[in-house]
């Protein structure tokens, strides 16, 4: 509630809650992990009235304060928790770390779970958690739902993975399957399913066909610790070993679960609804899991997440569980790769869409793979809020005995988005004990009755919402009619005449430009040279004295006498007729001054 201060731990700053948001519930976190669930006050530890956020930035610490402190209302809401401050809002923006208490495991809890994914969505419509990869982003462009989603799938067969030696289980599963084929039935649908036999731990670690397995290694993380854990080994085979089996034809999907979930009896209902919000893309869908830490960075739309498998040093691990999910076919062989190249681990971190710990993403890329909410299966919960039966992901905390699983659509589903079971049970109800039978009409008075309470929420938020949509189109007109009204006065005040150049008279024409006459000058002649020089003859050279041994020489022929040349009349060049008078020669003065 909106009651005490509220300090932000990022301002160290105190203000009433009214200052924030108008007597809107806030978001209750308890200072001591220890205190329980939020609610009553015990009387050895009272409880403290103040509220405490821890947001990351100074700047949307009143926005966050409001945004975030509408989501998580009513005694009992959340659990213990503690709110992650950090430094940017690339991550978890309020990170919530669960611990046991006396109602159970709160983070595999519906109501808790189911809160968080609504504080996540809020987040991100309030533009808050950034995408935690640039895959997501582009994801939550949507539209969402798809435009064109097609016909939902058909779940043709469930294969649940059960040991040889634990009947138990398999009388639970049996009997939960063939209730919930009679609701196929009602669908005009057929429902098959399969006990697939698991191996053992002990089978897993002697025997020589597991050998290949054996020598691949238990993964080094730090977290979960597998080193050595056959437990842990054989379950991650029995999961490949089933996923091996689901046919790669479109005949229908194949879910495999655990053989301690309970499947809500609207899965068909639920899976036609949810279809839609599934990308076009994927290779595993997760209908069955626990943990959600709110991780925002990982919101898809409003009904899916990206499977962001994480188990950190300090906190619960996120994303997890292999209780119920299904592979696409046409990715079946992309998952085993990952099953067979990856070192031993969790079922579930190889399930989901981060490489595994400590293996390259070159060689184990990420999968396409995805969480969705509500859940269509979950673990099955005893009264308390534990698991019906012993688990070893519950860190040894050992289920109530001596008392009857609830068996499907038979006993009261123990998750919120589930519904009251039909009518049909009177027969099986009336074969029970009587101190079983009014339990479980107890229980189912019970949930018919916060069935109601629920559908009665459900109707007042969807009149909000309606209100709220019709505000938001009345605003949207009138911000419609103030763009117009705006763009109207800018034409009326702003508009500019368009100018027009005048027309210019032509140029009138210019007279030609007389070109000036040209008097060529009359040179003087050239003057006359003086003859050249004659030459004097060449002295006459001695004759030649030939050695007396040489021969004489013969005696040429006289050369021909040529003709003596004829000679050429003088060449009279007439003046130039060019109409011009004859001009005396001008004086050596004129032709100094030119």
């Amino acid at each position: 509630s909106c009651e005490g201060p509220v300090t932000v731990a990022s301002a160290a700053m105190t203000f009433s809650p009214s200052d924030l948001c108008d007597g809107t519930t806030l978001l209750p976190v308890d200072s001591d992990l220890e205190l329980g669930p939020i609610g009553a006050p015990s009387a050895a530890k009272p409880r403290t009235r103040g509220l405490r956020y821890a947001l990351k930035g100074l700047g949307v610490a009143a926005l966050a304060a409001c945004v975030v402190g509408t989501l998580v209302k009513g005694r009992g809401s959340s659990a213990g928790a503690t709110a992650a401050a950090g430094s940017s809002l690339s991550g978890s923006v309020v990170g919530l770390w669960y611990k046991k208490g006396a109602d159970g495991y709160r983070a595999m809890k519906p109501e808790v779970t189911g809160r968080l994914w609504q504080v996540e969505r809020m987040l991100v419509g309030a533009s808050m958690c950034p995408a935690a990869s640039d895959e997501i982003a582009e994801l939550r462009e949507g539209p969402w739902p798809r435009k064109h989603p097609g016909k939902a799938p058909r779940i043709s067969k469930f294969m649940y993975i059960n040991m040889p030696w634990d009947d138990k289980r398999r009388q639970y599963m049996e009997h939960q399957l063939q209730n919930l084929s009679s609701v196929w039935q009602r669908h005009n649908q057929t429902l098959s399913w399969e006990r697939f036999e698991g191996v053992s731990a002990t089978e897993f670690k002697t025997e020589d066909k597991y050998a290949d397995w054996r020598q691949k290694g238990f993964s080094e993380a730090p977290k979960p610790d597998v080193q050595g854990d056959y437990g842990t080994a054989s379950c991650t085979y029995n999961h490949y070993s089933a996923i091996r089996t689901i046919p790669e034809s479109d005949d229908g999907l194949v879910v495999i679960t655990e053989d301690d979930v309970e499947i809500s009896p609207q899965f068909i209902e639920l899976w036609d609804r949810l279809w839609p919000f599934v990308p076009e893309e994927w290779d595993v869908l997760r209908v069955g899991w626990f943990g959600d830490h709110q991780n925002c960075s990982m919101v898809v739309n409003p009904m899916v997440d990206v499977a962001g498998w994480q188990d950190p040093m300090e906190g619960d691990c996120a994303y997890c569980g292999a209780q119920a999910y299904v592979v696409n076919p046409k990715s079946k062989k992309r998952v085993l790769q990952r099953f067979e190249r990856s070192k031993i681990t969790h079922a579930d971190e190889l399930l989901g869409a981060p490489t595994p710990q400590m293996e390259d993403p070159k060689d184990l890329p990420p999968l396409k793979a995805f969480v969705v909410w509500p859940t269509l299966a979950s673990t099955l919960l005893d009264d308390r809020g534990y698991p019906a039966f012993n688990s070893d992901r519950i860190f040894g905390e050992k289920a109530l005995s001596g008392k009857i699983p609830r068996t499907g659509m038979h006993a009261m589903p123990s998750t919120a988005q589930h519904a009251a079971p039909p009518n049909n049970l009177d027969e099986e109800l009336g074969a029970l004990p009587e101190k079983y039978r009014v339990a479980i009409e107890s229980e189912m008075k019970k949930a018919e009755a916060k069935a109601k309470a629920e559908s009665a929420k459900l109707r007042s938020v969807q009149r909000e919402a309606k209100a709220a949509e019709e505000e938001a189109k009345e605003a949207e007109q009138e911000a419609t009619k103030a763009k117009q009204a705006l763009e109207l006065e800018q034409a009326t005040y702003y508009m500019i005449p368009k100018y027009v150049a005048p027309t210019l008279p032509p140029m009138p024409a210019w007279p030609p430009a007389p070109m000036p006459m040209m008097v060529p000058a009359t040179l003087p002649p050239m003057p006359t040279l003086p003859p050249l020089a004659t030459l004097p003859p060449l002295a006459t050279l001695p004759p030649l004295m030939m050695p007396a041994w040489l021969p004489p020489m013969a005696t040429l022929p006289p050369l021909a006498t040529l003709p003596p040349s004829a000679t050429l009349p003088p060449i009279t060049v007439p003046p130039p007729d060019d109409g011009l008078p004859t001009m005396a020669p001008p004086s050596a003065d004129e032709v100094h001054f030119q």
